[in-house]
């Protein structure tokens, strides 16, 4: 057994200066950032998604809008639902604007055909019961 006591004296000051070094810790940092990255990547990845999606949904609404406006006439919404539908008109330029290879130019007439509408509507005082 003095031979296990031994060994053990020997194995005891070698741990403890494996975990002191600066090495070690070196290596833990670089783990823990190698994964952070990959963590970072996913999380742009997952944006990334949503953006598109986001951009898609407003996409919708603009196109949706502008037929509506279109069978309707533009007295028929109220001014909140043009104030929302102009910031889809934003939120789906600004996307565009960013990712150039998204697919624009589906929404530019729709998009100037609510703005138009919007500034006809309420130029000429029109209100709505809210």
């Amino acid at each position: 057994m003095d031979d296990g006591g031994t060994v053990q004296q020997l194995i005891l000051p070698i741990v403890l200066a494996i975990l002191g070094s600066s090495g070690l810790s070196t290596l833990i940092q670089y783990l823990i950032s190698r994964r952070d990255t990959r963590v970072q990547d996913q999380i742009k990845e997952v944006k990334d998604i949503i953006g598109e999606n986001q951009a898609i949904l407003a996409r919708t609404h603009i196109l949706r809008f502008a037929d509506d406006l279109r069978n309707h006439g533009i007295d028929y919404h109220s001014e909140e639902y043009y104030r929302q539908q102009l910031q889809d008109c934003d939120t789906y330029d600004r996307y565009c604007e960013s990712h150039p290879g998204f697919s624009n130019g589906l929404t530019q007439i729709a998009n100037e055909y609510i703005k138009r509408s919007f500034e006809e509507l309420y130029t000429k005082g029109v209100k709505h019961e809210q």
